[in-house]
């Protein structure tokens, strides 16, 4: 059964039906039917995924990665990765050149392909970022990481450590790691208008302990280009991810493409290290212990 008449928000209407939907006898839009489900603990209902559509609306950056506006697709998944298989129309959707949003083991990340230049302007578009703003990428290996970038220090003398294997120690988990990039790592665009680009001298790096994102990184066969989600205070020890309400009305009418959510819980900041300069620098201190970068 189709519902043929407009939420109260006025989006249209949910366009598939069924028994939840008309249990409270109030027609929902996709996204305020998904709030109600995720965050009231509601039965789920065929209507978990399905997104409205608004009348679409070029981007900031005409011409240049083009594409149309209109309200993500909502996906929502078990935090512990029982259902990944479901991420099958994510993972189309970012070969096909989207932006969305997925967790991981800090904030939520804004990402798309790494090497789909119109993707990649697409986001800066989103997030309304300088074109100058150096963002991070997803790997899942450390095969990842030697394509990308030229790699950690190497010891020079006796006693120096293995900044290498201690990587490997520590990943995946919730670290930034700065490394010098490697010619493979795309050129950015500094110029939208002009379309002028420049080589990356160095890219942070993240391999996240997360069991959503490792699935998109995994099944997309690529890395990812990502900035976390914008929040307004200092994380904490208490501070929750931004719901699927928040993230919908900072992107929704931006461009974003899909939303994978988890449902609530606390993040804490990765921890930053810059390899760069030979020796370790702490940028931020986080979630991962950098004890032995001090």
């Amino acid at each position: 059964m189709m519902i043929q008449h407009a939420c109260l928000c006025g989006h249209a209407a949910c366009s598939h039906a069924c028994g939840d939907c008309y249990s409270t006898g109030v027609v929902l839009c996709a996204w305020h039917h998904f709030v109600s489900l995720q965050w009231t603990n509601a039965p789920a209902c065929c209507c978990r995924q399905v997104s409205a559509v608004k009348a679409p609306k070029r981007l900031k950056h005409a011409g240049v990665g083009q594409r149309l506006v209109h309200e993500p697709v909502f996906l929502t998944l078990q935090p512990e990765g029982s259902d990944v298989w479901r991420l099958e129309p994510v993972i189309n959707l970012l070969r096909d050149g989207a932006v969305g949003i997925i967790p991981t083991d800090s904030l939520p990340a804004v990402v798309c392909d790494l090497n789909n230049r119109n993707a990649v302007l697409k986001l800066y578009s989103v997030m309304d970022l300088a074109p100058k703003k150096m963002l991070s990428v997803l790997v899942s290996s450390f095969q990842d990481i030697s394509r990308y970038t030229t790699g950690f220090p190497i010891p020079t003398q006796p006693g120096q450590p293995d900044f290498f294997r201690l990587a490997q120690r520590l990943l995946p988990g919730p670290y930034t790691f700065i490394l010098g990039a490697s010619k493979n790592l795309p050129s950015q665009v500094v110029d939208f208008k002009r379309g002028k680009t420049r080589h990356r001298k160095s890219v942070g790096v993240r391999m996240p302990d997360e069991p959503i994102s490792k699935a998109v990184i995994e099944a997309f066969g690529e890395c990812l280009l990502s900035h976390s989600v914008h929040v307004v205070n200092h994380l904490g020890d208490t501070t929750e991810v931004p719901d699927p309400g928040t993230l919908l009305d900072t992107y929704g009418n931006k461009g974003l493409d899909f939303i994978v959510d988890v449902g609530p819980r606390t993040v804490t900041a990765t921890s930053v290290v810059d390899f760069t300069g030979g020796e370790p620098e702490v940028i931020r201190v986080g979630k991962g212990d950098v004890s032995m970068f001090m």
